[in-house]
């Protein structure tokens, strides 16, 4: 009786002071920008685990708001001012620019200036015939030294304001022509070539080849090679390399659905996944447009048929950091790198167990707990590795062939201090601890 009033007096009260009050704010209350109180807490204080079940008292709810709001202008400050440092290096460059511009354009200036001067002595020389009047010769050499230095300072600046534009050449891959103009580009593989104008791509990365039908696209794509992530999210401070990718991360946070699928009744935060739930649920494979050349299997978004195609080619472009394991999908790599963590975000609601993995812990409550049965595929454990000489059958490879040792008295594993055999590596282990008293 005593836990259960406990438990009621908790509920009945605030869940940052736990001081009782008659008037509680439930944590699924939105603001005047639609976020929840709940959203606030987890981004203001995550190290704490919140339940939307919660109650808030108004001070603190006050108290809240004004944390949240002092983290977000944190955030945003921060980020304009990384944008601002960027538009001083580039005003620094331009005004750079603009005195090497102003400076060529002063010699010009004083090389007019000579020209005049020059001609002055020229009509003086022409109009008056005393020996006096006329320059002597080693004053026309100096003179003639200036004008030839003025001229090459001259050139010099003329060819680096040549320098500095620069001309884009586009290269037809089938028969070698370039032209200066994209539209003439384009227009070339249409008439002569018979591609269509949405399928050519004349703007190519230098470095990894990659092309793009216009300009805008190309520059957004440098962006990912330079990696500047100066586009912070207000909710959880995650930076990223363009605005596009925050604005359907932080679509994620406000969780608003506003796409809605018109065959079901599923919604999505942005339309790309409407447009993947589309191609994977509702359209017919047939009509799926890319194909595994090697295994023939059908794939609906480019993505996946990417990652296939590297099972096939065995090209593993994501390695981990701490033990140098390669993996052929990002996604493998995150779920990897969990492995070398001791954090286990996923826990059970309804037992004390917790898991690094979601699917793991979605897989524990359908088969503990019976929820989310229909939801989850369970896996079918199968014994389908058989051993030839006996009836014999395990669920993993590595069981038979340790099995299979104890038909051929193999015994590969060998201690390194007594030299004594195993047909196991974990009787090694077991060996070292209990007679030789070492952990490794």
């Amino acid at each position: 009786m005593e836990i259960g009033k406990k438990m009621n007096s908790m509920e009945n009260s605030c869940c940052v002071c736990l001081n009782n009050f008659l008037g509680l704010n439930k944590l699924s209350k939105k603001d005047d920008n639609n976020v929840t109180l709940f959203s606030k807490l987890q981004i203001s204080v995550s190290q704490i685990e919140w339940k939307v079940g919660y109650q808030i008292c108004e001070p603190c709810t006050n108290l809240l708001s004004i944390v949240y709001t002092f983290r977000e202008t944190c955030i945003k400050s921060d980020a304009v001012r990384k944008v601002q440092l960027e538009n001083s290096s580039e005003e620094k460059e331009k005004i750079k620019v603009e005195e090497n511009v102003d400076s060529s354009e002063d010699i010009e200036d004083s090389d007019e200036k000579k020209q005049d001067e020059d001609e002055d002595y020229e009509d003086e020389d022409e109009f008056d015939d005393d020996p006096t009047n006329t320059l002597s010769s080693e004053e026309d050499e100096k003179k003639v030294e200036v004008n030839v230095k003025l001229e090459i300072i001259r050139d010099k600046s003329t060819s680096s304001s040549k320098r500095k534009r620069k001309v884009l050449q586009f290269q037809c891959e089938k028969c070698t022509n370039t032209y200066n103009s994209s539209t003439l580009f384009v227009r070339h593989c249409v008439e002569e070539h018979g591609m269509n104008s949405k399928d050519v791509r004349p703007f190519v990365c230098t470095r990894c080849n990659s092309r793009f039908g216009n300009s805008s696209n190309l520059m957004q794509h440098i962006k990912y090679h330079e990696a500047v992530r100066s586009n912070m999210c207000t909710y959880c401070g995650k930076g990223f390399i363009t605005k596009t990718d925050l604005n359907i991360h932080e679509k994620q946070h406000l969780n608003m659905r506003e796409y809605k699928c018109e065959t079901c009744v599923k919604s999505f935060n942005t339309h790309k996944d409407l447009r993947s739930h589309k191609l994977v649920v509702h359209t017919d494979p047939q009509l799926w447009k890319y194909f595994c050349q090697i295994c023939n299997k059908p794939f609906p978004i480019k993505s996946n048929y990417d990652c296939h195609m590297r099972r096939h080619t065995g090209d593993k472009k994501f390695q981990c950091h701490l033990c140098d394991k390669k993996f052929t999908d990002k996604c493998v790599l995150q779920r990897h790198m969990r492995t070398h963590s001791n954090v286990r975000d996923f826990k059970c609601s309804h037992c004390d167990k917790e898991y690094k993995d979601k699917r793991v812990m979605q897989i524990h409550m359908a088969k503990i707990h019976g929820i989310g049965v229909g939801e989850i595929k369970l896996p079918s454990k199968e014994r389908k590795y058989i051993c030839h000489m006996c009836p014999k059958a395990y669920y993993a490879k590595n069981k038979l062939t340790r099995h299979l040792y104890t038909h051929t008295g193999e015994k590969p594993f060998f201690c390194n201090i007594c030299n004594k055999n195993f047909n196991d590596k974990s009787y090694v282990k077991q060996h070292m601890k209990k007679t030789h008293y070492c952990n490794t």
